[in-house]
């Protein structure tokens, strides 16, 4: 796991090496073991390579061409497996992020080829080869979790990837002035010629989904690779790039087979899944919520472990605990050696942090207890194993029950819910519980799932001119509606493509990318490995989910083991408790962060729309909690990234 840097010069000027290495520096917390820089001498075509060190006196003097990776060892450790990495011949170089998991299969493959390795077991090095080998059809072969560069100097192209289910981010910029992309924004940002224009739009799909889907940031002139994307970059015309994708998820259910044979074959499947993704030259161990997902990874580690498994979990309930008893009971079960932390009312007071983390607005607010877990999981390991993938697979959201209940009266004419529950949302008091629901009552079924996986009563927070404009405009949900026209026509199969598309790759992924490597620690999701993912979007829908009762075929698993009582309870999730805390101690912050004169809010917010949401939400009994969030996130995010006033 690491972080990768790249540039491309532009309009005949050089790569600034001095400026590179500051932005290099930027994501050091992503690798703190190391640096390498790569540099290509535009005279001459000639690569320098240097490890740890200023590039300079190594050559390339006049780069147009720059590779940068910041290192965090985990396979092989020699400094032969330093990156970037090149060919024997010096005409092939790649920068990575990530882990490939067959390395060893492809290796045996690749050297019954011919080709010859000089490390023991580097990853990075079958990686290299892969693409040596096969080009942009390797994608097909790799098993992994990605973001990677790839340079050919004998054909001057660069070829960027991000993995199928996008674990690994990539950002980039093109322009006039070239090309350049990175793993985390803040190492594009670290460039003071970058135009830091807030897009409208970006702000606008915060506020509505609390994240900005790819591959827009939120900034206009800087782009997101989108998840199972890769795009070629020509060295002569940097100013251009096509992302396309290579690999879509099918739900093509077989409904021949039986219960128990699907059962077998996933635990097969998921055990290799696990076994490949615990090679680690490193300390291993398992993020433990105590939910369904994350004891189905502890009990498939325990089977092949040789010693105690380390687990980490946080609470974050009423009680200060939430499923720390349940996550406690599984521990117990398994023999883990045990860690928790308990996240209280005052741990609001890392939203700074938390804003630099995301780089951009981001208002997921289990991102705080899942920053407090990976800290507590990088004093004692580098790698964790998560459950993350669980609900999009087996179709555990308690929103799918919601949406199948609010579809019973679908038989109504359109234009008779719009009017009714329409007219009976809009007049409904801002602060009695109910508004919501009425809304989804007026929506057809595309407005209605899309409501639920977002909240489009957010864009009152907008300036009037500009909510106008957005209103109007169709690229506010063009990444749901694109989804959305992709997705099987199975209710069920349609939510769990949607899920997988959207939310998994532009919130979950990214809050666990970011949280983890803010602490250096390396996450891994075995439950999203893509053949674990295929092979759930072959079992039929009734043995994932049935009305008010889902993940089934993981419960099947799962009740030997830990009893009916533990695999029925219902879902908590991983969230806040925000509103009892906003009422409560943090009542004082929201007023002082929101409703004061110097608050930090961009001014593309109407200050008197959040004066009357904060107003109505200390008086009502409805829970506007989110909203208070994602406003409070997005102020932080501003004072990180603006200082104190918005520019």
């Amino acid at each position: 796991m690491c972080g990768i840097l790249g540039a491309i010069s532009g309009g005949g000027r050089p790569v600034d090496t001095s400026l590179f290495l500051k932005q290099l520096d930027t994501l050091a917390h992503r690798g703190p073991d190391g640096y390498g820089v790569l540099l290509v001498d535009a005279r001459t075509g000639r690569p320098a390579v240097a490890y740890n060190r200023t590039p300079e006196d190594q050559g390339g003097g006049n780069p147009s061409v720059a590779l940068g990776h910041r290192r965090l060892s985990i396979l092989d450790l020699s400094p032969e497996a330093a990156q970037p990495m090149a060919d024997a011949d010096g005409r092939y170089w790649v920068t990575f992020n990530g882990e490939i998991y067959n390395f060893e299969e492809l290796r045996r493959e690749l050297e019954g080829l011919g080709h010859l390795f000089r490390t023991d077991h580097s990853d990075t090095e079958v990686l290299l080869h892969v693409f040596m080998e096969w080009g942009e059809a390797c994608l097909a072969r790799l098993r992994g979790m990605f973001a990677f560069a790839a340079l050919d100097l004998g054909a001057k192209r660069l070829f960027l990837a991000r993995d199928r289910l996008g674990k690994k981010p990539l950002y980039y910029r093109a322009g006039p002035d070239g090309f350049r992309f990175a793993s985390e924004l803040k190492a594009l940002l670290a460039d003071p010629a970058v135009p830091r224009r807030l897009d409208p739009i970006s702000l606008a799909q915060y506020l509505v989904y609390n994240y900005v889907p790819a591959p827009r940031t939120i900034y206009l002139d800087v782009r997101k690779l989108p998840a199972a994307h890769c795009a070629w970059v020509d060295l002569a015309r940097p100013d251009r790039i096509e992302p396309r994708p290579y690999w879509t998820l099918r739900f093509e259910p077989d409904e021949t087979r039986s219960l128990e044979d699907w059962v077998g074959e996933f635990e097969t499947a998921f055990a290799e899944a696990v076994r490949l993704r615990m090679a680690s030259d490193v300390p291993l161990g398992a993020l433990l919520s105590g939910g369904i997902d994350s004891t189905l990874v502890v009990r498939a580690m325990s089977r092949v472990a040789r010693r105690p498994i380390k687990t980490f979990s946080v609470g974050v309930g009423r009680d200060g605990e939430g499923e720390l008893p349940w996550a406690r009971q599984v521990a117990r079960r398994y023999g883990t050696e045990h860690h928790e932390e308990i996240i209280r009312p005052d741990a609001v007071s890392l939203l700074p942090r938390l804003a630099s983390v995301y780089d951009e607005p981001f208002a997921d607010a289990s991102a705080l207890p899942t920053y407090c877990v990976f800290e507590a999981a990088g004093r004692h390991v580098t790698v964790v194993l998560s459950g993350d993938g669980g609900d999009e697979l087996f179709a555990g959201y308690k929103h799918y029950d919601l949406h199948r209940s609010l579809g019973a009266l679908d038989w109504l004419p359109a234009p008779l819910r719009r009017l009714v529950f329409g007219l009976g949302a809009r007049f409904w008091p801002d602060n009695v519980v109910g508004r919501g629901r009425l809304a989804l009552l007026s929506q057809d079924d595309r407005g209605r799932y899309r409501e639920l996986r977002a909240r489009s009563e957010a864009l009152r927070f907008l300036a009037p001119d500009l909510r106008r404009e957005v209103l109007a405009d169709p690229r506010l949900h063009v990444s749901f509606d694109a989804a959305w026209e992709q997705a099987p026509e199975e209710p069920v199969s349609r939510a769990q493509y949607l899920d997988t598309s959207t939310y998994l790759p532009e919130d979950v992924l990214v809050k666990v990318d970011r949280a983890s490597m803010a602490h250096s620690v390396e996450a891994r999701c075995p439950l999203l490995d893509h053949r674990v993912v295929e092979l759930a979007a072959r079992i039929p829908v009734r043995f994932k989910y049935l009305p008010e009762r889902k993940k089934l075929l993981l419960k099947h698993l799962l009740e030997p083991d830990l009893g009916r009582a533990f695999v029925e309870r219902p879902k908590t999730g991983f969230g806040l408790p925000r509103d009892q805390w906003f009422r409560g101690e943090l009542a004082p912050l929201v007023r002082d962060r929101l409703l004061s004169a110097d608050t930090p809010l961009p001014p593309e917010i109407d200050r008197r729309a959040v004066a009357r949401l904060v107003r109505s939400y200390h008086r009502g009994n409805r829970n506007l909690s989110r909203y208070v969030w994602n406003l409070l996130m997005l102020a932080a995010w501003v004072e990180v990234a603006h200082g104190s006033s918005h520019e």
